[in-house]
């Protein structure tokens, strides 16, 4: 007979598929949330909760719900009554003020502008030293010209 007759295919009976882990993973199982054991209690105390927790089991929790499918751009609308440019400040529809309140205009571009010029005088004395790389020259540059822009 050549070979191991008993190897290859999904065998329930098998080690592996009884460790009692939970199929989506993290600290449950299949039976729950696992107990555990806090080290560093006074003499007693540890095995007493250990007796607490195999006493009142907590459930798994509940399931979560199926995530919707996410279209595509080419999908057809799934608004049909809502212009396309609802949320934009321009054309048909509802502006920005409809959006959440933690989008909004990107202000980094002049918080960074503010940061550059207030260091922008040490970077250039920097840019001036006899070893400093052309590239760093060339980056100075950049940044006076986007300073004045």
């Amino acid at each position: 007979m050549a070979g191991n007759q008993n190897s290859g295919g999904m065998r329930p009976t098998a080690p592996q598929n009884n460790m009692g882990i939970s199929a989506t993973g993290g600290a449950g199982s299949k039976d729950g949330q696992p107990n555990r054991y806090i080290a560093g209690m006074p003499y007693g105390q540890g095995q007493a909760l250990m007796q607490q927790q195999q006493s009142a089991p907590m459930s798994a929790g509940p399931a979560r719900p199926p995530a919707a499918p996410m279209g595509t751009l080419l999908d057809p609308t799934t608004r049909p009554q809502e212009p396309i440019t609802a949320g934009v400040d321009m054309g048909p529809g509802p502006g920005s003020e409809v959006l959440p309140k933690n989008i909004g205009a990107d202000t980094r571009a002049t918080d960074n502008i503010d940061i550059i010029k207030k260091y922008f005088p040490a970077m250039t004395r920097a840019s001036q030293l006899q070893d400093a790389p052309d590239s760093y020259k060339r980056f100075i540059s950049y940044l006076a010209s986007e300073i004045v822009g």
